[in-house]
């Protein structure tokens, strides 16, 4: 079965911007390889996440999704250096330091504790793809209209 999954950062705060955005991609891949998952895509926007999952039923999908929010909000937590409410990061000499910094927002959660699913058939999977890697900086142009 295959789904398209997006969930979103905690009260939508636009935070997935430059190396945090980055970071959180890094993170997810090296998720998805360690577990062995299977997407066949992933996009980011400033406030969520969109994948193209192919997944066994929904019980995977749930542990799918489950995985990859908790693995990436506890190592963005130990890891990067950011204010829930102000995504500018401070500015750093090197990634080394970037890396050594402890968090601001001592909170724990980074997503919003839901994410929605549609089921996609086989036939669908292209037109998904498209619409997915179509999504960065979607939020942009639909407010200037």
């Amino acid at each position: 079965m295959f789904f398209h999954i997006w969930f979103v950062t905690k009260y939508r705060k636009a935070i997935l911007e430059g190396r945090l955005d980055k970071f959180v991609k890094d993170i997810f891949t090296e998720c998805i390889e360690r577990h062995k998952y299977k997407v066949l895509e992933l996009q980011t926007d400033k406030n969520h996440v969109h994948m193209l999952v192919e997944a066994v039923d929904k019980k995977e999908l749930s542990a799918i999704v489950r995985t990859l929010k908790s693995v990436s909000a506890k190592i963005i937590h130990e890891t990067s250096c950011f204010r829930m409410g102000n995504p500018r990061f401070i500015k750093f000499r090197s990634d080394e330091e970037f890396h050594r910094q402890k968090p601001v927002d001592e909170r724990k959660s980074f997503w919003a504790r839901r994410y929605g699913y549609n089921e996609i058939s086989k036939y669908e999977i292209e037109n998904m793809r498209t619409y997915i890697r179509a999504q960065k900086g979607r939020g942009e142009m639909c407010k200037k209209t």
